[in-house]
This record gives C-alpha cells, sequence and structure tokens, in this order.
C-alpha cells in the first residue's frame, strides 16, 4: 500500500475518539486511520436537500480506498471543489473489500454521529448500516428521488440500480461496477509451458497440475486480507459449478443446504477451493491482494481470483496493462496480464458496485453535491477512466485500459439477460457479520486443510442462517429484497415476498 495522506488532527481526535467509545463491543483488526489535509472553504447548498441546516467545512468522507481508488479520488476531487466551492476530505481506514472499514463507521452510525458521507457497497451492506442506525432507515437521505432528478433511471444499467434498491428504495448512490469473479492470468507462464489459456474449469485445473510439474507454484491466494481473498476464490469456485439463481439464493441465505444437490455442489467447491488452494505461493499467509498480483505480474505465479480492481492497481502501481480474453492479446508475445472471467463464469456478470451512503445531517446538503457531481457523466469519466467502469448506457472508451472496455461493454450486453447478474458476496453481497464469519471460516479452512471441513461446513450454514434473519429483519422495515416492485434483481424474489405471511410478515405491495 502507498502512504496514506496526513491525519487532520481535529478531525481524527473527535471521530476516532467516538470509535473508541463504542468498538469496545466489537474486535476488528487493528488498523491506522489518516485523513487528507485540505482547505477549508464556504460552502454552497442545493434547493432539494432533504434539511435547511447547513454546516460550512469540508465533508469528511469514509472509504478503504487506499490504492486505486485513491488514485481516482485525486483526480476526481480537485474537479469538484473548484466547481463547487466545497472541499472534499477522505477518511481512509484501509483493507481489502473494506474489511476494518466497516467496522468504524458502523461504530459512528451507531453513535448517532455518523461521517458527512460514505463509500458502502450495493447490496446487503447498506441495510447492515440502517439497522444500525438510531433512526433505521430514517437515518439516512432517500437517495431515490435525487436518482430519478438527476435521470440514472433513463441513463444507467437498470441492473445496476436494481443491485442497490431495496424493494424500490435506493439509500445510496452508485459511483462505478467493478466486475467480480475475475482470473487474473500471467498469459506469459502459459506460452512459456505450452499450454493453454483455462477458458473452462477442467482447463484450469490441468493448467494447475502442469504448473505445477514444472515447478512452478500455480497460484496466489493471499491470507493477509483477513480471508477476503479465500471467499473470492470459494465464490468463484460455486457460481462456476452451481450457477447464478443458487449464487443468488446465497445472497438472501434462503439456499436449501439440505437438499442432496446443493449438497453436492458444496462439497464440490470445497474440494476445488482446497486443491487450489494446496498451490498456493509460500508465504501467501501474511501477502495481500497487492502483494500477490505483483508476484503474478512478476511471472511467480500464473493464477489470481479476484476482480477488476486488480486492472487498476497493475495500471497505476505496476505499469502493465491487463487486457481481456480474447485470442489477439493471448498470442501476443508482448501481452503479460489478462483478465478473465472466471473459468465456467463466462455467461454471467458478478456486479461489485460502489457507491456512496448520505446520513441525514447538517451536511446532507455539500453530500448530496458530491454525490450528484460524482453520479454524473462529467463525474463518471473523470473517476472510472482510473477505476472500474461507468454505468452509463451511452459511454465511449475513455478508459485507461482495453479491459475495463471490455467489461463496459460485457455489462452492456448482459443487460438483456437479467437473471444472470450476481451481487458478488465477498463484496456488498452478505451482511457484515456474515460476511466475517465466511471470511474467518475460509481462511481457517485453507489452514487446516480438509480436517477443517466440518467446522467450515457448519459455519457455512450458521452464516446462511444468520443471512435470512438479518433479511427478515430488513423485510419488516420495508426492505426486504434487491430491487424494485415488480422487477427484482436477477428475476428472483426471496419466499418471505412471494408467501410473506408463511414468514410472520405483513403483506404489502
Amino acid at each position: 500500500m502507498k502512504n496514506l495522506y496526513i491525519a487532520a488532527i481535529i478531525v481524527a481526535i473527535v471521530i476516532v475518539g467516538v470509535i473508541a467509545g463504542i468498538m469496545l463491543t466489537r474486535t476488528p483488526p487493528s488498523v491506522t486511520t489518516t485523513v487528507s489535509t485540505t482547505t477549508i472553504t464556504t460552502v454552497t447548498t442545493i434547493t432539494t436537500a432533504p434539511t435547511t441546516t447547513t454546516t460550512t467545512g469540508p465533508i469528511v468522507f469514509y472509504t478503504w480506498w487506499a490504492t486505486t481508488g485513491k488514485v481516482a479520488l485525486n483526480h476526481l476531487i480537485p474537479v469538484f471543489e473548484q466547481q463547487t466551492g466545497i472541499t472534499v476530505q477522505p477518511y481512509i481506514v484501509p483493507g481489502a473489500g473494506g474489511t476494518n472499514a466497516k467496522y468504524a463507521i458502523l461504530a459512528l452510525i451507531e453513535a448517532g454521529k455518523p461521517p458527512a458521507a460514505f463509500q458502502v457497497h450495493f447490496g446487503p451492506e447498506m441495510i447492515s448500516y440502517v439497522e444500525a442506525a438510531p433512526n433505521r432507515i430514517n437515518s439516512f437521505v432517500n437517495m431515490t428521488p435525487y436518482a430519478m432528478e438527476w435521470d440514472l433511471f433513463n441513463n444507467a444499467v437498470y441492473e445496476v440500480l436494481q443491485a442497490g434498491a431495496f424493494n424500490g428504495t435506493l439509500l445510496s448512490i452508485p459511483v462505478n461496477v467493478h466486475r467480480g469473479a475475475l482470473l487474473y492470468v500471467n498469459v506469459q507462464l502459459l506460452r512459456e509451458y505450452n499450454l493453454p489459456f483455462p477458458y473452462n474449469f477442467s482447463t484450469l485445473v490441468y493448467d494447475t497440475v502442469q504448473l505445477a510439474k514444472h515447478g512452478i507454484h500455480p497460484w496466489i491466494i493471499p491470507g493477509g486480507d483477513g480471508g477476503w481473498d479465500q471467499f473470492n476464490l470459494w465464490e468463484d469456485i460455486f457460481l462456476s459449478l452451481a450457477g447464478p439463481q443458487l449464487y443468488n439464493e446465497m445472497m438472501y441465505g434462503t439456499i436449501d443446504l439440505n437438499n442432496a444437490t446443493v449438497q453436492k455442489l458444496i462439497n464440490e467447491t470445497n474440494y476445488w477451493f482446497l486443491n487450489f488452494t494446496s498451490y498456493d505461493y509460500p508465504g501467501w499467509q501474511s501477502m495481500t491482494w497487492t502483494q500477490g498480483l505483483t508476484l503474478l505480474v512478476q511471472g511467480k505465479v500464473a493464477f489470481q481470483a479476484n476482480g477488476n480492481w486488480l486492472t487498476n492497481y497493475a495500471y497505476d502501481f505496476l505499469n502493465v496493462t491487463a487486457y481481456p480474453p480474447l485470442p489477439q492479446y493471448i498470442n501476443n508475445p508482448n501481452v503479460t496480464l489478462i483478465e478473465a472471467p472466471f473459468p465456467g463464469t463466462q455467461d454471467y456478470y458478478a456486479l461489485v458496485i460502489d457507491s456512496i451512503g448520505i446520513p441525514v445531517g447538517p451536511q446532507d446538503q455539500q453530500a448530496l453535491q458530491f454525490a450528484h457531481f460524482w453520479s454524473s457523466y462529467q463525474g463518471q469519466e473523470i473517476w472510472t477512466k482510473w477505476k472500474a467502469v461507468t454505468y452509463y448506457k451511452n459511454a465511449t472508451d475513455w478508459f485507461n485500459t482495453p479491459a475495463q472496455w471490455y467489461d463496459y461493454q460485457q455489462l452492456i450486453n448482459d443487460s438483456s439477460r437479467p437473471q444472470d447478474f450476481v451481487y458478488q458476496l465477498s463484496d456488498g453481497g452478505v451482511f457484515d457479520d456474515v460476511f466475517a464469519q465466511i471470511d474467518s471460516g475460509l481462511l481457517t479452512l485453507q489452514q487446516i486443510g480438509p480436517a477443517g471441513l466440518s467446522v467450515w461446513n457448519s459455519t457455512l450454514y450458521s452464516a446462511m442462517h444468520e443471512e435470512e434473519q438479518q433479511w427478515l429483519a430488513a423485510a419488516k422495515l420495508g426492505l426486504g429484497y434487491l430491487g424494485f416492485p415488480g422487477h427484482p434483481f436477477a428475476n428472483y424474489y426471496p419466499p418471505w415476498v412471494k408467501d410473506p405471511s408463511k414468514y410472520g410478515l405483513e403483506q404489502t405491495s
């Protein structure tokens, strides 16, 4: 990780003091948090804000972007500040997938002292904050009317909006679309040993074995991110074997783990997870995803399962361009890094959507201006050039890498098949505490090996039960599924929407 900005002392003391008081009931890993220093300026307001009280001063924006996101913010924020006179102060809590920042944000929200704005994944993750907030849903700005006013319903890929809407209510505004369920491949290693590109799962297995026979460590699955990389690999294998509907049932916790077919798929997923992790690079336990990608680019490993933030990192920090899995790139001797859908998932699109949440408070007007600019076509062109891809349906190729443009084109093409979308479980697709359980469980499984299967299976059962219970709690708040009335995400309604009385819920429209 690159060094972060120096903390603004006054803000840090106030915010960290609140966290210290609340975190007594939580035990996240220890991290260093910093705030970038900025010049405080007078703030302008907008007439559509939900409150009339304003506070001058910087917008403190909580985020875990310490690498690629930080680079993209460094391009976006100065333009916004120049156009509005509003200062944005990122408060960075580093950790892959928000593994640390989520605890800090939850602590502040529980204390009734949330930041002016915060990074949050679309999907169930946002409900974790709603359930922690003193006034539940009323603690956050309802972004639905703003999304309509800003014309996102006409200009954005509809499945993207569905992935962050709860029974029609948007509680955050999307700022980009990442693609998950990807495999990063050092294609030069495959060429060197005359191995086929792993378009399908059986070829991936073959390549893994053959590389090992040549003395190459085929995989890097880092352990220094607390189990997040292990979660990425496990869910990608499961999506490849089981398909999108069962994957989305896992998002709701409604998957029937006692069904014989499902049990067989879980067992196969566990088997291949343990198989691939047995080929992990030595010292994986302390490595992070960025260190893993560095090894891959250097030719020390061949495969890494993750999302297309790796594409941005390779470009920003390793001076390497990622290319899509097309023959002209795979066969080009000058190309090293290929970004491809995880074998067997080519027909699906795993969404990972970053968004901005805005608590109701004295700075929500300024924060809304920030969200408006960020989600505008101009803001998207600045931001997604450096991070992920845009969700606008009429974008041009302004991206830094061919892999980004390929991911964008796939997003647009796949929008005709809503049933083939999933929301990636490891990046917002499950509630925060379930995310922590699965991360820990899979990291332990890799460390222990097959002897840990019974404990892992028990953890998975417990996690899925908790996931369902939290969705049922969300349903009581009117937030019981992803999507809009009549248009659920991935064309799937969880069973409590179809038969609410069975779950002790009232029938609603």
